[in-house]
């Protein structure tokens, strides 16, 4: 056996034959779209589709749509809507031949071919069939292998895989590939001060993927700047209030336990590393340790099931790099060996050992069956799932059409015009630049029709999620129709002949606690800048940021009490009444009393945030209710 595994033709076979395992199936996947049950339940299906129809509407990434998914989304969420069978076929098989050099080099470096062989078989079987949403961190970890392995053989064929990847990373979901373009710089920068690169070849390779990125721009339809720019804003706010508090004690620990045994495997090559001054290879260990952190950063905030799992399925690709294998370590091979099991023993509780083998075995004989088979759609065709009778239709007719506060299919499975706000879903508009956005594109463009629901997503009080462009809405829209689908209720509300900016009276700026109690009081609309402190800034940058919610108390002694975070009180609070219900918006809209809100609190951990915040009141007029001459007003 020995003998076997030490043949060069016979664990490159085995390598190639493995690659081809490793390619994800299905091929395409149908969209089912929920018709019962909470409306979140759509979330996913929503933002898929509307990417899929901004994409065959030739919409204007970075302008007509801001989001961290890009224009080649569609080889991730693999819905099949218009891309051609023939590009996503040459993707996946991209993805094999890098499989290939990634297992053929990993057995081929380390002297004990067996046990490199067994690791290929056990993470084979625990990468998940599907890579669906975790192509972009497959794609980061093929990143780091070529970097590593072009520092050591720097040969153009090499390096242009490595540009290839990066490219595909930045169109197809932005926060990886930001990520893996800086250190590609960092890699190029790397490989010229250890003369791997002449000055000629390090501008004439960053020339040359500058050229490709602003070429594949011009062709892919995207406003690069604007692009990089919306993109950074959704980073920038998703961690303070995207979290969820999901309980998954047995499977969190053992996550924690598998991030910190790959930490000390790496941190070891760090250290091997810099003992023996090998110091041009420290920036790989350091992009596997950011590979790794990132990862367990998105499982740990998300907390749900799926995500949990998934690093399970994907974090331990990063020992194929070889950090230590050069080496010859036989040791960090059996530690490998023991870490691979470990979180192998825990997918394959969740997902079965049985389904885990005959999926993968399947997987080549599965996939050219889904090609053949494959016949791309315009669109899900389940206007059912997504009634709008039709005298609403009628009255919308071919005009423009948003949809609030997500669930595009009411516009796209109708055959509706279809022409969102930028930031197309209401509950990832959570910092002041991404409702900038959203807001500015009503004042200059608002579109004549709005199919509305009054909601959002955990706990979040749903007239703060845009509260700029709800505040618009009240000022230029009127109730038109309502009608009923999917167990709720649905407002068509149509924009007035004349609209008008919402104009605001600055009133005050004072310093206040955060665990202060406010009474409203001449005012309407308040900006809260509430800062973490150092202790909460490190929990924020480790695990969950500090929780922050919000209290408001009606006139009636009531207390209402609702998610938020630092960037959703930067942005502005409406909190002249509270909302919270249909009949209530309608009551608004049609003019009627609302209820008062008298005071609000925020409950926060005071420990976690600095002792004093700033607060800015404002008196805004957006409605007809509450139209009145106000001295020194602008429009906002």
């Amino acid at each position: 056996m020995k003998k076997l595994f030490s043949s060069l033709l016979s664990w490159q076979c085995l390598a190639a034959v493995f690659a081809a395992l490793m390619v994800s199936t299905p091929f395409a996947i149908n969209n089912y779209l929920v018709d019962k049950g909470p409306s979140w339940l759509g979330l996913d299906v929503s933002w898929k589709v509307t990417l899929d129809y901004a994409f065959a509407k030739h919409w204007a990434w970075g302008k007509d749509i801001v989001y961290t998914y890009g224009p080649l989304a569609n080889l991730s969420t693999r819905t099949g809507q218009g891309i051609p069978a023939l590009a996503m076929a040459l993707f996946d098989l991209f993805l094999v031949i890098n499989f290939y050099f990634v297992f053929a080099d990993f057995i081929k470096n380390n002297t004990n071919k067996l046990s490199a062989f067994a690791i290929v078989i056990c993470l084979a079987l625990l990468v998940n069939p599907c890579f669906g949403s975790d192509t972009s961190w497959v794609l980061l970890f093929f990143i780091i292998y070529w970097m590593i392995k072009t520092f050591i053989e720097p040969r153009p064929l090499y390096l242009a895989i490595l540009i290839t990847l990066t490219m595909l990373a930045f169109y197809i979901k932005m926060n990886t590939g930001l990520i893996a373009m800086v250190l590609l710089c960092g890699h190029f920068i790397n490989m010229f001060i250890a003369k791997k690169l002449t000055i000629i070849n390090l501008f004439g390779w960053f020339a040359w993927f500058i050229v490709l990125i602003m070429l594949s721009a011009i062709l892919l339809n995207v406003s690069i700047l604007s692009y990089i720019t919306g993109s950074l804003e959704i980073i920038k706010g998703y961690n303070d209030v995207m979290y969820l508090d999901e309980s998954h004690a047995v499977i969190e620990t053992a996550l924690y336990l598998l991030f910190l045994a790959m930490l000390a495997l790496l941190l070891y090559s760090l250290w091997r590393q810099v003992a023996a001054k090998k110091h041009n290879q420290i920036m790989y260990t350091i992009a596997g340790i950011v590979f790794l952190f990132l990862l367990q950063k998105q499982a740990v905030l998300r907390n749900d099931a799926q995500h949990l799992y998934e690093y399970f399925s994907f974090a331990p690709l990063v020992l194929l790099c070889n950090f230590t294998a050069r080496n010859a370590q036989k040791s960090t091979l059996k530690y490998s060996m023991i870490i691979v099991l470990f979180a192998l023993g825990f997918v394959l509780y969740n997902r079965g050992a049985a389904y885990s083998l005959s999926s993968r075995v399947a997987a080549p004989v599965t996939y050219i069956k889904q090609v053949v088979a494959y016949r791309p759609a315009s669109h899900i065709n389940h206007p059912g799932k997504r009634y709008v009778p039709q005298r609403v239709l009628d009255i919308i007719g071919n005009k423009p059409v948003d949809v609030f506060p997500w669930d595009s299919e009411y516009a796209i499975e109708n055959k509706l015009n279809y022409k969102p706000r930028p930031v197309f879903q209401s509950f990832s508009a959570y910092t002041e630049g991404l409702e900038k956005i959203n807001y500015d594109y009503f004042v200059k463009q608002a579109p004549n029709f709005l199919i509305y629901d009054y909601d959002a997503i955990d706990n979040r009080y749903p007239f703060n999620d845009e509260s700029l462009a709800n505040l618009f809405i009240l000022r230029n829209y009127t109730l038109a129709d309502t009608f009923a689908s999917n167990q709720r209720q649905r407002l068509v509300l149509q924009r007035n002949d004349k609209t008008a900016p919402l104009q605001f009276k600055h009133i005050k700026r004072f310093e206040f606690s955060p665990t202060d109690t406010i009474p409203v009081t001449n005012f309407n609309f308040i900006k809260l800048d509430v800062q973490y402190n150092l202790p909460g800034k490190i929990k924020a940058f480790v695990n969950k940021p500090p929780h922050v919610q919000i209290s408001y108390m009606r006139a009636d002694g009531k207390w209402f009490t609702y998610k938020t975070s630092p960037e959703l009180l930067k942005m502005g609070l409406y909190v002249g009444c509270l909302v919270t219900n249909d009949d209530e918006y309608i009551a608004l809209l049609n003019d009627k009393p609302a209820a008062a809100i008298k005071k609000i609190k925020l409950i926060v951990n005071g420990s976690l945030f600095s002792g004093k915040g700033l607060m800015d009141t404002y008196w805004v007029n957006h409605h007809s209710l509450l139209n009145k001459p106000a001295p020194d007003e602008h429009n906002y």
